[in-house]
């Protein structure tokens, strides 16, 4: 039994952020069914990413004309949330909107997550990832230590959106519970991305420096905070905040003379250039060795390639490999009594139509129709 057994999705997003929203659901048991149109069979966009296409069905259906959109109310009216990533308006003018899909089912949760949300002066207007970071000033934090912006290689924007797309459909349900009624909710990836953004925010308005925004002339972020190069060319990430986790790694690194200056501004220089040189003498595999123990706050920056071997992940079984050994993340968060589970790998597009209109009532002579007319699509010729 997982938690969300019984649950049922509908989603009609596409790219990453509805599908990784569903999928957490449909870790946890919900039943997600994936409806997209059958002119998009051939241009699958998520076959890279096989993590977001497990636990889910995938139904193929048209909803530009009358029938499909009378297929997808008979879907949607025995479901409990709908997903969609669509631009502010694109639902409606298919008309499979929130106040449509209510008429036929008040207690649906109905979710939208876009870049910039359902109003405002940019909310027509087109994005990604980079964009919604850049206009939240996530980017301007990201500099390298002459103060030259970098791009990040990970969709911030997108992944953190699906998380509170998640978490914002868990408390319209919860809500539910009490009213017997559903609601919408609107999630803005942007909005997302300043909700982050607590701790530089309060530094900037209050005065104070952030470490993130050095002087040109000093080093990225405080010494007891940063990342340091060791002998083979790995990296070593270093994060004593607390004073006497400080001053246990300096005596460690045979650099007491350090343990009192911790946060001295005028002293990063001295320290930083001190400790690059320090942890340029071992490899990194020997720095961790010589650093073992509950109170050194270290870790190797890893690579990708690196992931499927660390011991913690192994543990905690959080890289997973699909039937063609692909690595894939694992299942979280952990519950000790409905844990999330596996039980489909992955769909083929249109892989579960049939089934799903069988379901719904409809005849082998109905389907075979839908399909004729173009309103559904099967991979499978015989029927």
């Amino acid at each position: 039994m997982s938690a969300l057994d019984g649950l049922k999705v509908v989603d009609l997003s596409r790219l990453l952020p509805g599908p990784f929203c569903s999928t957490l659901l449909g870790d946890h048991g919900a039943d997600v069914t994936v409806v997209e149109a059958p002119r998009f069979k051939d241009s699958d966009v998520l076959g890279v990413v096989p993590m977001v296409r497990r636990n889910k069905r995938h139904m193929a259906l048209d909803l530009s004309g009358k029938s499909g959109r009378e297929i997808f109310f008979e879907l949607v009216q025995k479901s409990d949330v709908l997903i969609e990533g669509f631009r502010p308006g694109v639902v409606a003018r298919l008309g499979v909107d929130y106040e449509s899909v209510r008429k036929v089912n008040d207690r649906i949760v109905y979710c939208s997550l876009t870049g910039y949300g359902q109003d405002g002066p940019l909310k027509d207007k087109a994005g990604h990832d980079l964009n919604y970071m850049a206009l939240a000033g996530m980017l301007d934090l990201m500099r390298d230590r002459n103060g030259k912006l970098t791009q990040p290689n990970f969709q911030m924007a997108d992944l953190s959106g699906s998380l509170y797309a998640a978490l914002g459909i868990l408390l319209a349900l919860q809500s539910r519970t009490a009213s017997g009624k559903g609601q919408y909710v609107d999630v803005s990836m942007t909005d997302g991305l300043i909700s982050l953004l607590a701790v530089p925010l309060s530094f900037t308005f209050t005065g104070a420096q952030f470490p993130g925004r050095p002087d040109k002339n000093e080093p990225q972020s405080y010494p007891c905070y940063r990342l340091y190069k060791t002998k083979d060319g790995g990296h070593i990430s270093i994060g004593p905040l607390e004073e006497h986790l400080w001053k246990k790694l300096c005596e460690k690194l045979g650099k007491p003379e350090y343990s009192d200056r911790q946060y001295d501004k005028s002293s990063i220089s001295e320290i930083t250039l001190g400790l690059e040189e320090t942890f340029s003498t071992r490899d990194l595999k020997d720095w961790l060795k010589f650093l073992e123990g509950p109170d050194y706050c270290v870790s190797p920056v890893n690579r990708m390639e690196d992931l499927p071997h660390e011991p913690q992940l192994i543990h905690r079984r959080m890289i997973l490999k699909n039937s063609q050994g692909i690595p894939m993340p694992g299942l979280t968060p952990r519950l000790s009594e409905t844990p999330a589970s596996i039980r489909k790998e992955s769909y083929t597009f249109g892989g579960d139509t049939r089934k799903i209109l069988m379901e719904l009532g409809h005849s082998k002579d109905e389907i075979t129709s839908f399909e004729r007319k173009g309103v559904t699509w099967a991979p499978d010729e015989s029927f």
